[in-house]
């Protein structure tokens, strides 16, 4: 019984041995990292990588939840380190600035190893020991991997920024966190790269997600008009109208649009409704005056001069109300003052042309003097406008024209601004 006992107590000894050997590497690779994180000894951080490294590598300690749990920590903490001293070569004085400079020299092979790390431990963490932790060492890489992004995206590096976020969002996503920065920053990086449909489905997905909606269509519409694509440009236009038709700026893009495609029956519609919501747009008030003056004074497309309209003279009282509206709202408008004067240019020009149709004289003579009171009109606003604005050439050129052609109109006044535009060209 006694050479029965001895027996026995040699073969578990020898069990223990051979199992404490083949674990010596994890309990290494712990012990030195302790070292380093409870006593900073730099040394000991590559020591237990190494020890770490030949314990994934071994058939007894590859299978455990332990080995890649603090194989995960020991490559995070490698590239902390790593970044850590990025953050020191870096010349910038804002530490935001100097994350970023950080993140766009760092290697990511460590982090790569470690969220492998991290994923394999929670496959084989059965029992849930390391669960929260590992959750909460995951949600780090993330960040880490949105901050490499977005130090990509302040680098113009738009395939990396684009590639990190990606990773940081899928990531995110699997613990139920909807990260719509990154997102949006995406869509941004694949705008830059001209990937417009690529950027169109993020936005649209930010959308989706409720997230900031009227500033990703006014996004899309602007990434549309910048690439020359007036047709998506149109489309996302009247698709934005129709889903937030409350939206102000997204209804100054319709208008925009109906005056672009020369349709003014909807364009004013348009600026009618953006009036209710703000009466004291001057800009507004002259798009809306524009408009009517643009079907009062009706031009084909080679800018030959087309009939009136019957409602001509409808058409150019509300033409002459949006321009005076404008500029009282502004009284410094110079391109309300000029749009104003113009008008009554053009509406005195009509009037002759009126009275040359004529042969009663009396008529002739009434419409005359219509034409010289609207002429009269125009010279103290185009003054005013050239005042503010002294080198624009059509004020001082149709100036010049109005005294010439008017009664009241100043010699010196007229000597003056002919020898300007003389003197800069006609």
């Amino acid at each position: 019984m006694k050479k029965a006992f001895v027996f026995l107590t040699s073969v578990s000894c020898i069990l223990y041995t051979t199992s404490f050997s083949q674990n010596q590497n994890l309990n290494s690779a712990v012990s030195y990292f302790e070292d380093y994180s409870k006593y900073n000894e730099l040394k000991s951080l590559p020591l237990a990588k190494e020890k770490i490294d030949l314990a994934a590598a071994n058939e007894t300690t590859m299978g455990k939840a332990k080995t890649w749990y603090y194989r995960g920590k020991i490559y995070h903490t490698l590239f902390d380190l790593k970044l850590k001293n990025e953050m020191a070569k870096s010349p910038e004085a804002d530490v935001n600035k100097k994350i970023v400079s950080a993140y766009n020299g760092v290697p990511m092979t460590d982090i790569d190893e470690a969220l492998k790390s991290y994923e394999k431990a929670i496959t084989l963490d059965e029992k849930k020991i390391y669960a929260d932790e590992l959750k909460s060492k995951v949600r780090v890489v993330a960040n880490n991997y949105s901050d490499k992004g977005y130090a990509g995206l302040v680098n113009k590096n738009y395939a990396d920024a684009i590639l990190y976020y990606e990773k940081s969002y899928e990531m995110k996503l699997k613990m139920n966190i909807t990260d719509t920065a990154a997102v949006n920053n995406m869509a941004i990086a694949t705008m830059k790269l001209k990937n417009y449909k690529k950027a169109e489905g993020y936005y649209l997905k930010l959308i989706e997600m409720k997230y900031k909606p009227e500033k990703c269509f006014l996004s899309l519409i602007q990434m549309y008009t910048e690439a020359g694509d007036t047709a998506s440009s149109r489309n996302m236009i009247m698709k934005s109208r129709d889903a937030l038709p409350e939206s102000y700026p997204l209804l100054i893009e319709e208008i925009n649009l109906f005056l672009k495609n020369n349709k003014s029956e909807q364009a004013i519609a348009s600026i009618t409704k953006a009036l209710e919501k703000n009466q004291t747009n001057h800009e507004l008030h002259l798009a809306l005056a524009q408009t009517y003056n643009k079907m009062a004074f009706p031009r084909d497309a080679s800018n030959k001069e087309m009939p009136k309209p019957a409602n001509f003279t409808d058409m150019a009282k509300k033409a002459e109300d949006g321009f005076t509206k404008a500029n009282a709202l502004k009284t410094d408008y110079t391109i309300g003052l000029y749009s104003l004067g113009i008008f009554y240019n053009n509406l005195g020009a009509e009037y002759l042309k009126m009275a040359e149709a004529m042969k009663d004289p009396n008529k002739i003579k009434a419409e005359e003097n219509k034409a010289d009171d609207v002429f009269k009109k125009a010279i103290p606003i185009l003054e005013k406008a050239h005042e503010l604005d002294p080198i624009d050439k059509d004020t001082m050129r149709t100036l010049r024209q109005l005294y010439a052609r008017t009664a009241q109109g100043d010699t010196e006044q007229y000597k003056k601004l002919d020898e300007l535009l003389k003197a800069g060209g006609k």
